[in-house]
């Protein structure tokens, strides 16, 4: 019994390997990006050293991100999603910073089409795509115009976020009370904050987020916060859901397994797991027990 005791004492829990490892991550970050001096901008490694100190918590970390850019740029708003270019839809609205001293709605709530031929420049362009007029550019469709006047962007720096992988998401800065100022080099400080901060920071931050050490009831193993995100807000990965997504997602929220799921639904386990990794994809989550956490904490819509 004593010998089974002092074992344990040495054997590590998860949730101190997990520590562990992002205090790792966060110490190769800030070597790479403050000690060896890679930021460009002056400003910009603040931004970094803040964000580091958020690692575990990609929200929090976009949160931060957003914000910043939003004052530096001194745009009406900033936002971010996570996709993939060859994805048919792009779900924005994953982090968004906008100006309080204007009332600038949110442009994330529903997708985008992400074949039209303004997101796939924004996708594939090697330096960040200018829009310094959304009602003049002929890039931009009919459908996405109206998107985005609807949101009252007048002008758009927009760009995906890479890793030597490929691309993993979007970050957008707009501008809704005026056009934006381009003898400014908000130009150069969006795109040098973009390759040498947030490219680098959020993708470990996705990776760690990935990780999900989240143990059945929805709180961290070994007792520390919970901090990871779960996707997008509410309102944006609930309009992306199907109504037969919502049904099975409904019975996730109240714990059933796949085969109960595919009992009372009368269909396929293949089905019913096709419609999970769908759900899992559009809310951000990496796990089945982390989309019960997030269900459990959203008020879903009767079905």
């Amino acid at each position: 019994m004593g010998a089974q005791s002092h074992e344990a004492w040495h054997i590590p829990t998860f949730a101190d390997d997990f520590r562990e490892d992002v205090f790792v991550k966060q110490r190769k970050l800030r070597t790479r990006l403050l000690d060896c001096g890679a930021i460009r901008n002056a400003h910009a490694r603040d931004l970094a050293a803040h964000m580091l100190l958020y690692l575990d918590d990609l929200s929090g970390c976009w949160s931060i991100a957003t914000s910043w850019l939003r004052a530096e740029l001194r745009c009406q708003r900033v936002d971010t999603g996570f996709g993939m270019r060859e994805a048919r839809d792009y779900f924005p609205g994953f982090a968004e910073a906008k100006d309080a001293n204007y009332d600038v709605p949110s442009f994330g709530g529903k997708a985008v089409d992400n074949r039209d031929a303004a997101m796939q420049a924004m996708w594939l362009d090697p330096h960040p795509v200018i829009f310094a007029d959304i009602k003049q550019d002929s890039r931009i469709t009919m459908r996405l115009r109206q998107r985005l006047a609807g949101a009252r962007t007048k002008s758009k720096f927009a760009w995906a976020l890479r890793t030597g992988r490929g691309s993993y998401g979007l970050i957008c800065a707009d501008w809704t009370e005026h056009f934006a100022p381009w003898e400014s080099g908000l130009y150069d400080c969006f795109e040098q904050t973009v390759v040498d901060v947030l490219n680098p920071i959020v993708a470990v931050a996705k990776e760690i987020a990935d990780r999900d050490p989240v143990s059945r009831n929805g709180e961290a193993q070994g007792g520390y916060p919970l901090t990871l995100s779960m996707g997008l807000s509410a309102p944006a990965w609930l309009a992306a859901l199907t109504q037969s997504e919502i049904e099975v997602a409904t019975l996730v929220a109240k714990g059933m397994s796949y085969k109960e799921i595919a009992r009372v639904r009368r269909r396929s386990f293949s089905t019913i797991d096709h419609q999970l990794r769908s759900i899992r994809q559009k809310t951000g989550v990496s796990s089945t027990s982390a989309l019960v956490s997030l269900l459990a904490r959203t008020e879903l819509p009767p079905v």
